[in-house]
C-alpha cells in the first residue's frame, strides 16, 4: 500500500455524496450539509447510508425527506464492478436515472399522465410521472421510445390504480430480471408500492420477464411517481407529524402490555381514544399492531394486501392496506421502536404478547396444530371491526 493510500483512505459514502451532488447540479440548486443533500429549491434533503461496501459489491440506501411527501422515501441500490469504486459508481447512477429521473419530472411538472382512481366514495385525480427505463445485462426492448417508457404503466395500470388511497403521492418500483443458468434459469418480477412488496403485481412483472429471449442475465428497472392533483392535509404526515405518530404508537403498546384481563383488552379502543383525542388512530393501534407484529413474526407464511373494515351497523368495506393513509406509517413505527430497543430489556416480551393477542397468531396456531406448514399457509384478509365513530382515511 502507497503512503497515499494509507492516507487518502476510500470513503464510499463520500464518493457518493460527491457524484449525486456534481450530477444534479443542473437539475436543482444542491449543497452537501454533513451525510446528506439538501436541495435548496425543493426543500428535498438526500441521504444515503453505505449498506454494503467490499471489493467488488456495493449496497446504497438512499432516505428522502420532502414537504411534498407524506414520509420519506426510500430507494435501495446494488451493484457489483472490477472495484469498489466502480460498484459504488453504478449504485449512484443507477439511483440518478431511475429514481431521481423520475422525481425531477415530477417536481417540474413535466410528462405527466392524468389518472382517476376512487376511494371510500371519492374521486381523486393525480398525474402519473415515469421515470426513464434503466437496464443491465442483455438488450430487452430498450429504447427511448414512449411506447416502451410506458410499457409497465400499461401492464400494471389498472391494478396500481386500485391501490391509490388519499394521499398527497404515491410511488411504485418496478424490477424484472432473467438469468439463465447451466440447467435452469431464474426469473424475478418485484413490484413496490410505496416500497412495500405487491405479490400479485410482481406475479404480473415476473410473467413478462419470463418470456425475454435472454442467452446470459437481463434485467429493467422503472419507477412511477403518483402525484395527487389536489394535496390533501392529513394527520401525522411530514416530520413533525410522524414524531406525533411514533409518540403515539409507543403509548399504545405500552397501554397494550399493562393489559390484566379480557375487560381491560376490550376497554383499550376507549382507553387510547381517551389519550389520543382521535378515535380512527386509537382503533388503527388497536387492531393493527398486533397483526403486523404477528405478520414480522410469522412471516414465512402468506398475506393478502387487503383488509375488511366493518362497523357496528354495516357491511364490511375491503380496502387494500396502501389504501389506509396511516397503515404503513404504523408498521414503520412499530419497526423503528422495536428494533431501537426503546422498551428495554421488556422488548421479546412486549413483542411477545401483540403477538399472542393476535387473530393470525391464533389462526396459524391452529392450523400447525393440525399438521400444516407455516410457508404453505396463505391468510385470507382480515376482518376488523370497529366503533361507530371510526372513519376510512
Amino acid at each position: 500500500m502507497s503512503i497515499f493510500e494509507r492516507h487518502h483512505k476510500y470513503d464510499p459514502l463520500r464518493r457518493v455524496l460527491e457524484s449525486v451532488h456534481s450530477s444534479l447540479a443542473e437539475a436543482v440548486e444542491n449543497e452537501i450539509r454533513g451525510d446528506g443533500i439538501f436541495c435548496s429549491e425543493w426543500g428535498m434533503t438526500i441521504t444515503p447510508r453505505i449498506e454494503q461496501s467490499d471489493e467488488h459489491i456495493a449496497v446504497v440506501g438512499f432516505n428522502i425527506s420532502d414537504p411534498d411527501f407524506d414520509e420519506p422515501l426510500y430507494e435501495c441500490c446494488a451493484a457489483t464492478g472490477k472495484d469498489i469504486d466502480t460498484a459504488i459508481g453504478s449504485c449512484v447512477g443507477s439511483f440518478l436515472f431511475a429514481f431521481m429521473n423520475g422525481i425531477i419530472q415530477m417536481k417540474n411538472g413535466e410528462n405527466g399522465k392524468p389518472v382517476t382512481s376512487t376511494f371510500n366514495g371519492k374521486s381523486h385525480t393525480w398525474k402519473v410521472y415515469g421515470s426513464d427505463l434503466v437496464g443491465m445485462g442483455e438488450n430487452i426492448d430498450i429504447d427511448n421510445s414512449e411506447t416502451v417508457a410506458l410499457k409497465y404503466w400499461d401492464m400494471l395500470k389498472k391494478e396500481i390504480v386500485k391501490r391509490l388511497g388519499d394521499r398527497k403521492m404515491c410511488y411504485v418500483k418496478i424490477f424484472a430480471s432473467k438469468a439463465i443458468g447451466k440447467n435452469d434459469q431464474q426469473v424475478t418480477g418485484e413490484v413496490r408500492v410505496n416500497d412495500i412488496p405487491s405479490a400479485e403485481l410482481g406475479a404480473i412483472v415476473e410473467k413478462h420477464a419470463a418470456q425475454w429471449n435472454v442467452e446470459q442475465f437481463a434485467s429493467q428497472k422503472q419507477f412511477f411517481f403518483i402525484k395527487q392533483d389536489v394535496q390533501p392535509q392529513k394527520l401525522y404526515s411530514g416530520l413533525d407529524g410522524r414524531k406525533v405518530l411514533i409518540s403515539k404508537v409507543k403509548r399504545a403498546i405500552e397501554l397494550f402490555n399493562e393489559v390484566k384481563s379480557s375487560e381491560d383488552l376490550q376497554a383499550l379502543p376507549q382507553t387510547l381514544t381517551a389519550e389520543f383525542g382521535d378515535v380512527t388512530l386509537a382503533w388503527e393501534c388497536f387492531l393493527f399492531i398486533p397483526e403486523i407484529c404477528a405478520e414480522n413474526a410469522l412471516s414465512e407464511a402468506t398475506f393478502p394486501e387487503t383488509v375488511q373494515i366493518k362497523s357496528e351497523d354495516g357491511e364490511p368495506i375491503t380496502v387494500y392496506r396502501s389504501q389506509l393513509y396511516d397503515y404503513y406509517p404504523i408498521c414503520s413505527s412499530v419497526f423503528t421502536l422495536f428494533s431501537n430497543g426503546v422498551f428495554g430489556e421488556k422488548t421479546d416480551e412486549v413483542f411477545r404478547r401483540l403477538v399472542s393477542n393476535s387473530a393470525t397468531f391464533n389462526c396459524i396456531s391452529q392450523a400447525i396444530d393440525k399438521g400444516s406448514k407455516l410457508s404453505d399457509l396463505a391468510m385470507t384478509a382480515l376482518i376488523f371491526n370497529v366503533g361507530k365513530d371510526f372513519e376510512i382515511r
